[in-house]
């Protein structure tokens, strides 16, 4: 693969499960976090977690958010200020289903995309998947002008 870093999403409220999904245990890891970081670690020179604060009980690379929000747009943009790599792979803490091959595959068409997208993000029978995506440097300045207008969704970052 030629995207080296991956971040997962683990930051969010959990406010419709009613508790944090990234602590939930799963695939026989003692989280879902844990379990995406080490399954993850195989597919990519570098793996980070984006979250609001340190609540893991595993050792992981992480990147706190550098907003006072809770929003993937917040954590969107402290991961591409916070990295210098040309573009990331992103993925939700709640998506550990979307295995290598569809990772390949994106990362695979992000590359022989003429030009280089500033973002791709994968379509599921459900829509987008903006927490399933690659996300080049060139998009920070546009999250971070929706983010200056108190803007969180990641659908107005497409537009």
């Amino acid at each position: 693969m030629s995207i080296d870093s991956v971040v997962v999403f683990a930051g969010g409220k959990s406010s419709r499960m009613g508790r944090d999904k990234s602590l939930m245990p799963f695939g026989g890891y003692s989280s879902m976090a844990e379990y995406q970081y080490s399954r993850l670690e195989q597919m990519f020179d570098r793996v980070y977690i984006s979250t609001k604060s340190d609540k893991f009980e595993f050792d992981a690379h992480l990147i706190v958010d550098a907003y006072e929000d809770s929003s993937p747009m917040v954590a969107l943009v402290s991961v591409l200020e916070c990295l210098d790599d040309e573009a990331v792979f992103v993925l939700s803490v709640d998506m550990p289903l979307v295995d290598e091959d569809i990772i390949s595959r994106m990362i695979h068409r992000y590359h022989s995309s003429s030009p280089t997208p500033d973002i791709l993000i994968a379509k599921s029978p459900r829509g987008t998947e903006p927490l399933c995506g690659i996300y080049s440097q060139r998009a920070l300045p546009s999250a971070k002008s929706l983010l200056s207008r108190d803007i969180h969704k990641m659908h107005r970052l497409f537009d």
